[in-house]
């Protein structure tokens, strides 16, 4: 039992360190709630696998974070923010929660958490500019791992990096993480098509994607479920949507086409590459790698790379393998802290 309370006190560092107190709090009472009296508490206790990896406890708040959100669980509800409940209260309710939905809370067990941060647009904007500025500005934009599609319509967006801006006033999301030295905006930026990927995409206008998506948004993170909700909004509107595909197949079918408008094909994900086992990373850099023969190609992704703080920016070019570390961003979209020279 030891072993699966120090990952849930694991994630209440890491949650508290991303602004969520209550969700660290939850964390924290965890052994007052997950026992062996639920089937709940029996499969996370004896998980087959490596619970940090898989997210255990980001599923299990998932689930409850669901109750609160659909009405099923008026107990629940009434010591979720913003009301502030004592840690007894709180860990009451969830043990309540938990043996009155028990099979309901088992059976989200059995799946990953399905998050579509678009504050991460904000990381990959930067990234963008640096290629139009480079190799001009058309873009023909391949998301992989894309979930709802929600960064996909990142040229939608307006950005704010202290007193630097870009995009359309009249924008639906305006995204300003912290910045000490804002990022080079200038450059224009065309989209001349764009794709997307994932193994069990999200449809932004049906409603229990809808839900979904927003119960893994930490409840008292009320700005990132308005933003959310409004990036939601804008996709549900637009005509594209994220195909169900295995990244490689789906890579490898559409970089066979050839470049739209002569534009530099772009395959970009976020927050993704660490949740492949090692063939799937290989497939997909074999499919980038078979497409640079007969076109170039650029790999730009927010991902964990084993430094810190939090995310790089990297790029990578084909065919000549030239790569570049082009900042580190938050996770959620929260700050930036550009690297490279403009």
């Amino acid at each position: 039992m030891s072993d699966i309370f120090d990952h849930f006190r694991r994630q209440a560092e890491a949650c508290r360190n991303m602004g969520s107190p209550f969700t660290a709090r939850l964390a924290e009472l965890a052994p007052r709630f997950v026992d062996r009296t639920t089937l709940t508490g029996r499969r996370i206790i004896a998980w087959n696998g490596h619970a940090g990896e898989d997210a255990v406890p980001l599923r299990l708040f998932g689930g409850l974070h669901r109750l609160v959100l659909t009405g099923r669980d008026a107990g629940l509800a009434a010591v979720y923010p913003p009301v502030e409940a004592s840690d007894e209260a709180l860990a009451s309710a969830v043990g309540n929660a938990i043996a009155r939905h028990d099979h309901d809370l088992h059976d989200i067990l059995m799946s990953p958490p399905q998050t579509n941060e678009v504050g991460r647009s904000a990381m990959l904007l930067p990234g963008f500019l640096w290629l139009a500025r480079r190799f001009g500005p058309k873009l023909d934009i391949l998301e992989i791992g894309a979930s709802a599609g929600l960064n996909l319509y990142w040229d939608r967006y307006a950005y704010r990096y202290g007193s630097a801006r870009w995009g359309s006033p009249n924008a639906p999301i305006e995204l300003a993480p912290e910045c000490d030295t804002p990022p080079p905006l200038d450059g224009e930026i065309q989209v001349v098509r764009r794709r997307a990927c994932d193994l069990s995409p999200l449809d932004p206008s049906d409603a229990d994607h809808r839900t979904r998506l927003l119960s893994y948004v930490w409840a008292d993170q009320t700005e990132r479920q308005a933003r959310l909700l409004a990036a939601l909004d804008h996709a549900a509107a637009r005509p594209e949507r994220v195909v169900a595909a295995d990244a490689a197949e789906f890579l490898g079918r559409e970089l066979a086409l050839p470049p739209k408008d002569g534009a530099l094909r772009v395959v970009v994900h976020s927050i993704f590459w660490q949740y492949l086992a090692d063939p799937a990373r290989l497939g997909i850099q074999t499919a980038m790698l078979r497409a640079a023969e007969a076109a170039p190609l650029a790999w730009l992704r927010l991902e964990a790379d084993g430094r810190t703080p939090g995310a790089g920016l990297l790029l990578t070019l084909f065919p000549s393998g030239e790569h570049h570390v082009l900042a580190r961003g938050d996770y959620h979209g929260r700050w930036l802290r550009w690297l490279h020279e403009a």
